[in-house]
This record gives structure tokens, C-alpha cells and sequence, in this order.
């Protein structure tokens, strides 16, 4: 595979991706007790953002993820509803609502590693979590980039159908969650999700 990278680096000036970081997002799980300290509070609300491709393989593949989470969520040790669409750029969203996040936190996982298992493991995009932020609980985001294996905040502020960010609230969760997750240190890489489902 290195040589095959090398030729694409060389020949087409492009690289592949790297493969999506699975395992990471537990993280999130282990920190559910200590995130009332850094004063984020889950809003029970959960996704996973991918980028779908035309075709019969694919349309099989989403539909056994559909199953596999319904079947899950619907299971004795899950109390979770899920549901999925589209949003308007195209992309598709499977939308958790769960009291647990560590529920959450697994049937992303599991969504997300059923699809790389399938083949379509660099279509993942993002799993976001929604939380309120700070004792004025200011509705925000925390989002976990496949591709990198890191957490992000992305806290919106304005009125419906403006893009505005509150920077200093995505700093200050930032800071908040350095010493329990795995965050992203490089800004420019704190993508917004702006009009998410989720």
C-alpha cells in the first residue's frame, strides 16, 4: 500500500485519506462523569454525518446499518430512538436520542464501524453530540472528526440563518475538555456543522 500511496502522492499530486479513527470517540464515554465539571451537559442528542455515494452496494450497506442501530436501539440494554435523513447539501444523518451518552456513544460507533467494515469507511464524516455549555447552558455542539481522531467544540450563536460563531464559548469548551478527550488543536480545522439535524 505505501508504493501505491507514493504513486498517487507523485503522479497525481494527491494522497490517500487516512482511515477513520473508530475507537477514539469512546473517549467521550469515559469523560461522561467528569463533563458536569467543565460545565457541559448532554442534550441527549447524538449523530453520525456521511457522505453517501450512488448505487445498489451502497443503498444494501445503508439499509443493514438501519437495521443493525433500529435493532440495537430497540434492544433491552438501549433505550435509544433513531431515525436518519438527508439534509439539504445531500448529506446523510443518523440521528440518535438518548437520556445516556455512552449510549450514544456506541451506536455511533457502531454505525460508523459497520460502514469502514463495509468498505465505506472514508465516507464517515463527523459524529456530533449536542450539549449546553456553561452556567448560561448555551446550546453547542461537540463534534468528532473520523478523519483525525479528535473532538472539537462548534457552538452557533445568532439568530435562525445567521452564521455566527461564539468563539470564546468554543475556547472555553475547549480548554474545558483538554485534559479528558482528544481535541483538536489545529482552529482551522473546527469546521461548522451550520443547519445540522442534529
Amino acid at each position: 500500500m505505501a508504493l501505491w500511496d507514493d504513486l498517487l502522492a507523485s503522479v497525481f499530486g494527491r494522497t490517500r485519506l487516512p482511515r477513520p479513527d473508530m475507537d477514539r470517540i469512546f473517549a467521550l464515554a469515559a469523560a461522561a462523569p467528569s463533563l458536569p465539571d467543565a460545565e457541559l451537559q448532554f442534550d441527549e442528542r447524538a449523530a453520525v454525518c456521511l457522505k453517501p455515494v450512488e448505487g445498489a452496494d451502497f443503498t444494501a450497506v445503508d439499509r443493514e446499518i438501519q437495521a443493525l442501530i433500529q435493532l440495537s436501539a430497540n434492544s433491552q440494554d438501549f433505550h435509544s430512538q433513531v431515525r436518519s435523513e438527508r439534509d439539504n447539501l445531500g448529506y446523510r444523518w443518523i440521528l440518535f436520542r438518548d437520556g445516556d451518552l455512552g449510549e450514544c456513544v456506541t451506536l455511533t460507533h457502531l454505525a460508523g464501524s459497520t460502514l469502514q467494515e463495509k468498505g465505506y469507511g472514508e465516507q464517515l464524516l463527523v459524529a456530533g453530540f449536542r450539549f449546553r455549555l456553561g452556567p448560561e447552558a448555551t446550546p453547542g455542539y461537540l463534534l468528532y472528526n473520523y478523519k483525525r481522531g479528535r473532538f472539537y467544540p462548534f457552538v452557533p450563536s445568532g439568530d435562525a440563518g445567521q452564521r455566527i460563531r461564539n468563539h470564546a464559548a468554543e475556547f472555553r469548551a475547549s480548554g474545558a475538555l483538554g485534559s479528558l478527550l482528544p481535541m483538536e488543536q489545529d482552529i482551522s480545522r473546527w469546521f461548522p456543522l451550520w443547519d445540522a439535524p442534529l
